[in-house]
C-alpha cells in the first residue's frame, strides 16, 4: 500500500464527525467508548473507513490508517 499523503490525512481526519473523532481517541487508548455514548453505527462507518477493525476476541482495535488519522487530528504528522 502507498504511503498516504499528509494532506489527505488532515483532510480525511478533519471530514471526521466529532463521535468519530472521540471513538479513535477511545479504540487508542483502550478507553470504554460505549461508556462514552458511542452508537454502534458510529462504529460500523469507522470500520468501513478503515479506521479501525475487530480483533479475533471482538473487540476494537486502530488500523495504520486510523493511527495516522489520529496523528493528523493530535497535529502530528508521523509520529
Amino acid at each position: 500500500m502507498a504511503k498516504q499523503n499528509p494532506d489527505s490525512l488532515a483532510a480525511m481526519a478533519q471530514a471526521l464527525s466529532l463521535p468519530a473523532r472521540l471513538l479513535l481517541f477511545c479504540v487508542a487508548s483502550r478507553t470504554g467508548w460505549e461508556r462514552a455514548g458511542i452508537t454502534r453505527a458510529t462504529v460500523t462507518t469507522t470500520v468501513v473507513r478503515g479506521l479501525i477493525e475487530r480483533d479475533a476476541a471482538g473487540g476494537l482495535t486502530i488500523t495504520k490508517q486510523g493511527r495516522a488519522t489520529l496523528m493528523a487530528l493530535l497535529g502530528r504528522d508521523g509520529e
